[in-house]
């Protein structure tokens, strides 16, 4: 009988963030790097990681591949709420779990923790953008996100140059991985904040090429694909709860990042776990993996997912930002210039081979002046006309007027 598999990557944790959790697991070198974060950049840490749960859960279709950066996404919009006040910024707090945190000073240590790796590769940058036919940017919020967030602040004209300008930005920072962040650039629109991390580390114990062979990989509907599967057998720290299986792969010489990967036993489904997972639940799995000599078996992979989840974060709780009530006085000089955000464009992509992973992130929120163009709803169940255009001539081809469509049968 045919060997077949069925595996699935949960969440990469590629970030400080994973480290809050995991003490029972920790060897005295990666608990010495984890002490050397500060206080405010473990909390952001636990509050960024059930953030981040909640939103692969709002975003997770059974199915389909998501992949996100819960730090590159909380980053943007707390970078963001530094300009908001009233109910607009305790929604936006809310639905991160912030609301106790001094949220600048946290992203300011958080940033200092994450440079204290060593033999891996891992960058995060913050950048403003500010459209001055629209606005002009309160000092108090500029100073804030360049002192806490280390942001870059630019002042463009928003037009197709200042499109390619942006989008090159996060190029440079993604190392080419993201190269076409924004589709378009409103001139309307009145400012883009953007967050983009790369993430690159050799596994500690690398996967032995020699050992990847092609294996059938089952998809959620019952059918295989064909994929290179790696193979690689030595001591990992592995656990089994009543659903899965966990187990951690380490990063670099002092393991300071590891990626954790959770496979649903035979009789669940990926769908059914990640519905009721959450940080709680997710420590609780983790915290049980101990060393053991084992085999590990996973494919190589490539993953790419971009999604506006603007309307995802309001499902969450993050209502009024979106909306004419939205309150951003402190990120305008003009007290009199009312902002809401219009989108929040996010994209992560990565790839997992024998030598390591490869990982980046970027996350755009684009803020207009005034308020949002309110639906159309246009339900033709009355008398109306029709015209039938050739585009090419303008010619009418064919026009009417319609008191009674039948039955349409």
């Amino acid at each position: 009988m045919r060997y077949r598999t069925k595996l699935a990557v949960c969440m990469a944790v590629v970030a400080l963030g994973a480290g809050v959790f995991f003490s029972s697991t920790r060897s005295k070198a990666q608990e010495e790097k984890r002490l050397a974060a500060s206080e405010d950049a473990r909390s952001l840490a636990v509050a960024n990681n059930q953030f981040g749960f909640e939103m692969l859960k709002q975003l997770h279709k059974e199915g389909s591949n998501t992949f996100i950066s819960p730090t590159s996404i909380g980053m943007a919009l707390q970078m963001t709420s530094l300009g908001a006040k009233g109910d607009t910024l305790t929604q936006m707090n809310d639905t991160m779990h912030v609301g106790k945190l001094n949220v600048g000073k946290c992203n300011s240590e958080l940033l200092s923790a994450f440079g204290l790796h060593n033999d891996l590769k891992l960058n995060l940058a913050n950048s403003v953008w500010v459209n001055p036919n629209q606005i002009t940017l309160n000092r108090d919020f500029a100073d804030g996100v360049q002192k806490q967030f280390d942001a870059q602040i630019e002042t463009r004209e928003f037009n197709a140059e200042t499109l390619n300008e942006i989008n090159g930005w996060v190029a440079d920072r993604t190392e080419q991985k993201i190269p076409k962040l924004l589709t378009d650039l409103s001139p309307d629109a009145a400012a883009v904040l953007i967050n983009a991390v790369y993430f690159k580390g050799d596994w500690t114990q690398k996967f032995d090429k020699e050992k990847t062979k092609e294996a059938d990989f089952t998809l959620s509907d019952g059918s295989t694909r064909k994929v290179q599967l790696m193979s690689s057998k030595s001591d990992y720290y592995y656990a089994e709860t009543a659903d899965a299986q966990w187990i951690s792969l380490d990063y670099g010489k002092d393991k300071s990042m590891r990626m954790w990967v959770m496979l649903p036993k035979p009789d669940k489904s990926l769908d059914s776990l990640v519905k009721t997972l959450d940080s709680s639940n997710f420590k609780a799995a983790t915290e049980r993996c101990w060393e053991k000599e084992g085999t590990i078996k996973l494919p190589r992979l490539k993953m790419k997912f971009r999604k506006e989840i603007q309307d995802d974060l309001a499902d969450m709780g993050m209502k009024k930002p979106f909306t004419a009530a939205a309150d951003f006085s402190a990120f305008v000089g003009d007290e009199h210039s009312k902002l809401f955000i219009s989108k929040v464009i996010h994209e992560a992509v990565i790839e997992v081979n024998e030598e390591g992973t490869e990982a980046a992130a970027a996350t755009a929120v684009v803020m207009e002046k005034g308020a949002p163009a309110r639906p159309f709803s246009m339900i033709c169940d009355r008398p109306f006309l029709l015209a039938i255009e050739d585009v090419m001539s303008g010619s009418i081809l064919f026009a009417g007027t319609v008191y009674d469509p039948g039955d349409g049968k």
